[in-house]
């Protein structure tokens, strides 16, 4: 068994890890977003803001990864490394958002040291925000002067599901299949945010069943996972750590100040915190799927007619990111339903003085 899943890991590398943890059905892998992604969907790179560093491991270490992501203008870069018992490898990616659609390019490459074969792989993946997610590329295995080419194709989504008293609920559905040889597998499962920093996923496949817990904030990510197959005896499991280093950027500032006498004007230049200049507007993905989940729910509660909830949900939008367009979509949703309320309230009062006015 140890071999078989060996091979497993140099036949296709990409796949086991990640904060996400519940991804044997791929819903997890191709959803994935940050530094990790490089290893899954490279989609989920263009939604990285900064600098993050990221580390993982199966079992008691016994192949250990490790990741490291930096956004370059618009074009996150992200480069990661893997060592197993008996294989290491490396992958490289980059990733485009044009919001709300994701894009990215990966290529990975594995060596097993003894059997001295190697394995490359490209991948090519698209996300449409946290809901959808698509991998696809070919894979290059060479064994003692022996090549072998098929193409792998994956694809996730997490799809709303729409309970009002019970809110961060989804269903998770994913797939993958290879041809040559052909191998495919399918799973779903559900994944429970009770909590905007706790996230728990569990998920059933053709081949196994897994759960995970993830616990996220705005600069740290922490997932735990376990797997086991329908047809092993043993258990598996990991960890991963994602971390967002912010690190202190600063830029000139010219003040205008007057000055009386002769100086009408002085030109000051002083160093400024970009956080805190008001021109500029810095928000973390975290910050906007947060918006973009409120703004979700406000619509359910609206549909429903809680027109009371809908108002709340949309002042947290606008108090996680007051400057956002989001922010400003839901001023106008909130002054548009204020508006209904009191119509409805003047309907609803005239009705009474008319029900009163009416003869016994």
């Amino acid at each position: 068994m140890s071999i078989l899943l060996a091979l497993l890991l140099v036949s296709y590398p990409n796949g086991w890890f990640g904060t996400g943890p519940a991804s044997a059905s791929d819903a997890g892998m191709m959803l994935e977003q940050g530094v990790l992604a490089v290893e899954y969907n490279p989609s989920g790179l263009a939604w990285l803001d900064s600098f993050q560093v990221g580390v993982a491991a199966e079992g008691l270490f016994r192949y250990n990864l490790a990741g490291v992501a930096y956004r370059y203008q618009d074009w996150p870069l992200a480069a990661s490394v893997h060592k197993n018992i008996h294989d290491w490898g490396f992958s490289l990616g980059a990733g485009h958002l044009t919001r709300p659609l994701a894009m990215g390019g990966a290529f990975s490459a594995s060596f097993d040291t003894l059997g001295h074969d190697q394995t490359f792989s490209l991948r090519f993946g698209l996300q449409w925000r946290e809901y959808v997610g698509l991998s696809l590329g070919p894979k290059l295995w060479n064994a003692q002067d022996t090549g072998h080419l098929s193409v792998i194709a994956q694809v996730g989504a997490a799809v709303p599901i729409p309970i009002p008293q019970v809110e961060g609920l989804n269903f998770l559905v994913g797939a993958a299949g290879e041809i040559g040889p052909p191998h495919f597998r399918i799973g779903g499962g559900l994944a429970y945010e009770p909590f905007e920093w706790i996230k728990i996923q569990s998920v059933v496949t053709t081949e196994e069943w897994g759960a995970g817990l993830l616990l996220d904030n705005a600069d740290d990510r922490g997932g735990l996972w376990v797997r086991k197959g329908f047809m092993e005896e043993h258990w598996r499991f990991g960890i991963a750590y994602v971390r967002n280093v912010r690190t202190q950027r600063t830029r000139e500032v010219i003040v205008y100040r007057n000055l009386p006498g002769r100086v009408d004007t002085v030109y000051l230049t002083e160093a400024e915190p970009v956080d805190q200049d008001t021109t500029t507007h810095v928000v973390s993905p975290d910050v906007r799927r947060k918006q973009e989940r409120l703004m979700a729910q406000a619509n359910r509660y609206y549909a429903a007619q809680h027109y009371e909830d809908a108002i709340t949900a949309w002042r947290e939008v606008i108090r996680l990111d007051p400057s956002s367009d989001l922010a400003a979509r839901a001023r106008e949703d909130i002054k548009e339903v204020t508006a209904l309320i009191e119509t409805l309230e003047r309907i609803r009062s005239s009705r009474g003085r008319t029900t009163r006015s009416k003869p016994q």
